[in-house]
C-alpha cells in the first residue's frame, strides 16, 4: 500500500531531491523544509510501499480534496516498477477532487526533449491530462496538467502563491511560447 508519511530520513529524501530535479528547478532543501514549517499548506512528504522509502512527494493544499504537486520523485533505483502509477492513482484517491501539476513544456529543441515527452505521456497514460493550458514559472514554461476539471487554473496560481511571490503567468498552452519566446 502506497502511503505518504513527514520525512523521517532527510539523507534519504534530499538524495532523491538532488538526483531527480535539475538545479534550476529546486528550492535548497533548509529554504523548502523552512516554508513548509512556516505554511501548513505546504506538505513534505516519503512516499512509502509497505512501510519502504520508495520516493519524494511535496504538494500545496488548495483544500482537503485538491492539491498542486510541486515535486513528485521516485528512486531512482526504482523507476520502471510500477510505483509512479500507483503513487499517482493513491494522489488522485487522497485528492479526490484533483491534483494540478507542472510538466515541462514539450518542444522539440529543448535539451531533453525526449524525456519530455516520456513525462507528458506517463501522466497521461495515467489520466492526469493536459489542461489546455501552459505557465511560466520559475524559470521555466509548463503544461499544466490535472486529474479532473475541477481543479482549475485559479487553484494552481492559489497554489503558487502560497510558495512565493514569484510572478507566474498563465495563458493556453498554444500562445504561450508567442508570450515568452525566451523562456
Amino acid at each position: 500500500m502506497i502511503t505518504f508519511e513527514p520525512i523521517m530520513d532527510e539523507q534519504y529524501w534530499e538524495k532523491i531531491y538532488l538526483e531527480a530535479f535539475p538545479e534550476r528547478e529546486r528550492t535548497p532543501y533548509a529554504e523548502l523544509k523552512a516554508l513548509a514549517d512556516e505554511k501548513s499548506q505546504i506538505k513534505m512528504r516519503t512516499i512509502m510501499q509497505d512501510a519502504k522509502p520508495i520516493g519524494l512527494l511535496v504538494w500545496v493544499e488548495i483544500t482537503t480534496h485538491k492539491a498542486f504537486i510541486l515535486y513528485f520523485a521516485v528512486d531512482q533505483s526504482l523507476r520502471g516498477g510500477g510505483f509512479g502509477s500507483k503513487i499517482l492513482t493513491a494522489l488522485k484517491a487522497k485528492f479526490d477532487e484533483g491534483i494540478i501539476l507542472e510538466a515541462e513544456y514539450r518542444t522539440p529543441e529543448a535539451e531533453n526533449a525526449e524525456q519530455r515527452e516520456r513525462r507528458y505521456a506517463f501522466y497521461e497514460k495515467n489520466q492526469v491530462t493536459d489542461s489546455g493550458f501552459a505557465s511560466r514559472a520559475f524559470g521555466g514554461i509548463y503544461h499544466l496538467m490535472r486529474s479532473d476539471v475541477r481543479v482549475t487554473v485559479e487553484d494552481y496560481l492559489q497554489a503558487v502563491q502560497v510558495l512565493s511571490d514569484y510572478p507566474t503567468a498563465v495563458a493556453p498552452s498554444h500562445s504561450i511560447l508567442a508570450l515568452f519566446p525566451n523562456a
